[in-house]
C-alpha cells in the first residue's frame, strides 16, 4: 500500500469522511507535508494535526477547527497561526498547552 494511501485512510479514522472543500484542501496539504517534508517539517504538521485533533475531539470547537483549517491551508506561516488561534481558546486543555509551548519552541 501506498505511504499517501495509509496516511489518507489514518486520518479519516480520526476525522471521519471529509465532505467540505476545505476539509478536502486540508487533507491535500497535510498529506502533502507528509510524504515530502523533510522530518521537521514532519514532526511540525503532525503537532499542527493534533492541535485540530484536540480542538475537535476534547474541546469539540468546530468553528476553531475550520479557522485553523482555513489557515493552514494558505500560505501563512503554520506556526503563528497555530499560535493565534490556541491563543484565542478560553478553555485551553492541558494537551493544548503543552502543544502552544512545543509550537512555540519550533
Amino acid at each position: 500500500m501506498k505511504l499517501k494511501t495509509k496516511i489518507r485512510e489514518a486520518l479519516k479514522k480520526q476525522y471521519g469522511e471529509f465532505s467540505s472543500v476545505l476539509e478536502h484542501q486540508y487533507e491535500d496539504k497535510l498529506t502533502e507535508n507528509l510524504l515530502i517534508g523533510n522530518d521537521e517539517k514532519k514532526k511540525e504538521w503532525i503537532t499542527y494535526n493534533q492541535v485540530i485533533l484536540e480542538l475537535k475531539h476534547s474541546l469539540r470547537n468546530t468553528l476553531k477547527v475550520k479557522e485553523l483549517q482555513y489557515k493552514l491551508t494558505e500560505n501563512l506561516n503554520p506556526n503563528e497561526v497555530c499560535i493565534e488561534v490556541i491563543k484565542d481558546v478560553k478553555d485551553c486543555t492541558p494537551e493544548l498547552e503543552r502543544l502552544f509551548n512545543k509550537i512555540k519552541n519550533f
